[in-house]
């Protein structure tokens, strides 16, 4: 049986499996197109992605990223005077700015699978360096016309299956509060524009139980931090403790 699993083994990793591979994802691109997410130009291998960007993507992911210094509406520790620390896997570069906005303005869901791993790896960097033994972790929740638009939580779609054993995954607690005529994005307003819609944008749920971890937030992108200091005002008003947030990419100073 051991010698049957080799030869098999053998026989779907070789180079003539590897072409006829390739040779029927040809033919079946042929009958129902199925173009990279980024570039459009090359046929998707993965995660509705090409070969050629995947690699740049991940090139782009190779290093995380301490970025609280590059925004300046993040909330401050009240004892060290410092901004909440936010750990990026990325750069807002336009590669990372077009595969995000594809992913949650135009239904290409499946690009959460490329995402997914740099984000667990993110996740497990974050929370090695604070140090805690275990954490809470929030995901930043969907507004109501968000959900009715696009009927997923981006954020909750980009998190791993399975997340690093410190971490305990609520999503029940931080909700968005209902307001008449939301925007279902912050794609196109400025910066003051961003914390004035953020001031009351969460609320926490009625029915919770304060939990004795620190919380560690998630959202996609770091922009002036105005989302990520709203949602720790509402959850520390509440009790609880947010020590840092974990963010896909972080937009840099224009300066």
């Amino acid at each position: 049986m051991h010698s049957l699993l080799q030869i098999v083994d053998a026989l779907a990793t070789s180079p003539t499996a590897k072409q006829i591979a390739i040779a029927w994802r040809g033919m079946s691109n042929l009958v129902i197109p199925n173009p990279c997410v980024l570039c459009a130009w090359d046929d998707a291998v993965q995660h509705q992605l090409c070969s050629r960007c995947t690699q740049l993507l991940k090139d782009q992911h190779a290093q995380v990223i301490q970025a609280q210094d590059f925004a300046d509406a993040l909330p401050l520790n009240m004892v060290t005077g410092l901004a909440l620390p936010v750990f990026a896997s990325s750069y807002y570069t336009p590669e990372m700015s077009k595969l995000l906005l594809r992913f949650k303005d135009h239904q290409r869901i499946k690009a959460a699978g490329f995402l997914r791993p740099i984000v667990y790896r993110t996740l497990q960097h974050a929370a090695e360096t604070m140090g805690y033994p275990y954490y809470r972790l929030m995901p930043i929740p969907a507004s109501g016309a968000s959900m009715r638009k696009r009927g997923y939580n981006p954020v909750d779609a980009m998190l791993p299956r399975t997340i690093p054993p410190m971490l305990l995954y609520d999503g029940a607690t931080l909700k968005t509060r209902w307001h008449l005529l939301s925007r279902s994005s912050h794609a196109g307003t400025g910066a003051q524009s961003r914390r004035d819609s953020s001031r009351k944008k969460f609320r926490v749920a009625l029915r919770y139980r304060r939990p004795a971890e620190p919380v560690i937030l998630v959202d996609d992108v770091l922009t002036t931090g105005a989302t990520l200091a709203a949602a720790t005002r509402t959850l520390e008003s509440d009790g609880f403790d947010v020590v840092g947030a974990v963010v896909v990419s972080t937009v840099t100073p224009r300066n």
